[in-house]
């Protein structure tokens, strides 16, 4: 263990380090959070430090003993020296008063959200988009509950309530992120209600009206966003999973598709013929990165919503949502007859309740019940052309 200077720290990685004979201490690094380091001496003692440069000097910053500090905690220690770093402050320093703006503190929650969070490229998104807009030039000690209500209000005259409740869950998270680096004294989401969802407003083709879209997709001029779409409605998959797809993770001859950042984990999505047709007449099989390649070299597919609005206009159906080809999956699948654990099992959905069922599942049966979608969408396409 000691021969390697660069790993993942866990308890575990730590606890097996010990310092060569010969030697008075080591020092390693952290994979997951740069500038994090542990230094090992010759008596056995574990120290978290944080290393970095500022204006072209070396600094570094004890953080503490292991145990006594989690890998965790350190790696939090860390991530909030190397904001004050990028914010040219010497982390050596002792905070006297920490006056930061939101724009400033944004820098540093983002910082901490690619460290820990999934999802923190939609962080990203809906702070560049919306809440800089709306929150930079405030001080993080002036910002009020009174700022967030009145931010909600008037997002609700556009967006949906669930789509006002992920900003309102983005803010409180950086609310409970300024309290826990004794920025603010309290979370100034704190008290604010979510807005109740209607979940039951689901919107799901039948299989004429999905025929009719699958054949407006094949006619449209943005070949690629339209092949992608399309996927969504033959597989089921969630839009991130379809339009970030590699392809490296599509194995045709297999009749398989790995989905390894999943909302729910790494799984594997078991193609039918529809499916299988559309990916096989992907140009990119042959290049090679991103299934569903950007206009950007090296970019996968951005914004799809423009091709599938004039897609749904052309088709003749009324506004719905991309997440709603998704449903129109699970509906169709019901409705042919499909049971709602295989539905279930096809979607990647991580009810605790159904994984013991979901391992139980065999991969002809899923196949055919993915099978059966692709069937009767194809159906109703052809009667479309006749």
């Amino acid at each position: 263990m000691t021969s390697v200077t660069r790993f993942r720290f866990s308890t575990t990685t730590i606890e097996r380090l010990s310092c060569p004979a010969g030697r008075k201490a080591i020092e390693v690094s952290d994979l997951d959070c740069p500038g994090l380091k542990m230094l090992v001496t010759r008596s056995g003692t574990r120290v978290f430090w944080f290393r970095f440069v500022r204006a072209g000097t070396k600094g570094a910053v004890r953080l503490g003993t292991f145990p006594a500090l989690t890998v965790s905690d350190a790696r939090q220690l860390a991530l909030a020296a190397r904001a004050k770093v990028e914010r040219g402050i010497d982390p050596r320093q002792q905070d006297m008063e920490v006056d930061l703006t939101f724009a400033q503190f944004a820098t540093v929650y983002l910082a901490y959200s690619r460290q820990t969070k999934r999802s923190h490229r939609d962080d990203a998104s809906k702070l560049r988009v919306w809440l800089l807009p709306a929150f930079a030039h405030l001080k993080l000690r002036d910002l009020r509950r009174r700022h967030i209500e009145a931010y909600l209000t008037d997002l609700r005259k556009t967006h949906s309530p669930a789509s006002v409740n992920r900003h309102l869950t983005l803010l409180s998270a950086m609310g409970r992120r300024a309290v826990a680096l004794e920025y603010v004294e309290r979370n100034w989401c704190a008290g604010i209600e979510r807005l109740k969802e209607d979940n039951r407003r689901q919107c799901a083709l039948t299989a004429q009206q999905a025929g009719r879209l699958l054949l407006a997709l094949e006619q449209d001029r943005n070949t690629v966003a339209a092949s992608a779409i399309a996927l969504l409605l033959l597989t089921g998959v969630r839009l991130r999973e379809g339009i970030h797809a590699r392809v490296e993770e599509v194995q045709l001859d297999r009749r398989l598709w790995h989905l390894p950042r999943g909302k729910t984990g790494s799984r594997y999505v078991l193609l039918n013929d529809a499916a299988m047709e559309l990916l096989s007449r992907q140009s990119s099989l042959q290049r090679g990165g991103w299934l569903f390649p950007g206009r950007l070299p090296g970019k996968p597919l951005g914004d799809v919503r423009s091709t599938f609005v004039r897609a749904l206009s052309a088709a003749g159906l009324p506004p719905m949502r991309l997440h709603d080809l998704r449903h129109s999956f699970a509906s169709l699948a019901v409705s042919a007859g499909r049971s709602l654990y295989d539905v279930q099992a096809l979607l990647g959905h991580a009810s605790p309740s159904m994984t013991t069922r979901y391992a139980h599942h065999d991969g002809s049966s899923l196949l055919a019940a993915s099978q059966t979608v692709a069937d009767v969408v194809e159906q109703a396409k052809a009667q479309l052309t006749r």
